[in-house]
């Protein structure tokens, strides 16, 4: 069974940085900046922290607002949702968060558990890490950096297990209640 996973945040956040190097995918462009259009589906697998290997299809979703009326499409079956931010987190980008996670998170049901914050340091903000949103303080948040890749690697993967569980405690719940009511 694969596990769907979407990363989304502000553009320029870095979320196709983090996506290709958790998939150990390669990116042949210059180094120049190309936003993401629309969504780009990578696979790979994930040892999670109890080592059990998922295999993981991970919606790398391109931040620009105008992508939006795709948004419901892309949300639909996924299993986890990881926000991908500035470390610094300005005004903007947290407004902007929020709205990606009442559109992604609570308009598909997925639970706080089975969402994280990626808080990450790009260029120059690897000294200033900023608030995480009022709304989103419940919600798992982690500061990941490029320079150390293997803190990419162990949040991502924590956030799938997080996801994981809740979403097999959910499912548990529906089939007793199923068999309760006959």
């Amino acid at each position: 069974m694969t596990t769907k996973v979407v990363m989304i945040g502000p553009p320029h956040s870095g979320k196709t940085t983090l996506a290709n190097y958790l998939a150990d995918a390669t990116d042949s462009t210059s180094g120049e900046y190309h936003p993401t259009s629309g969504v780009r589906i990578l696979e790979f697998s994930c040892n999670l922290p109890d080592s059990k290997a998922v295999d993981i299809e991970l919606w790398d979703c391109g931040g620009n607002p105008q992508n939006e009326p795709c948004w419901p499409a892309i949300a639909r079956g996924a299993a986890a949702l990881i926000l991908v931010a500035n470390a610094d987190i300005p005004d903007s980008e947290s407004q902007f968060l929020e709205m990606l996670y009442l559109r992604f998170a609570a308009q598909h049901g997925l639970k706080e558990s089975q969402c994280a914050v990626f808080l990450n340091q790009v260029g120059e903000s690897t000294e200033k890490v900023g608030k995480v949103p009022a709304m989103l303080t419940k919600v798992p948040h982690e500061i990941v950096s490029m320079e150390n890749g293997s803190n990419v690697h162990a949040a991502f993967c924590r956030a799938v297990s997080s996801a994981l569980t809740t979403q097999s405690e959910e499912w548990k719940k529906g089939e007793n209640q199923i068999l309760s009511v006959q």
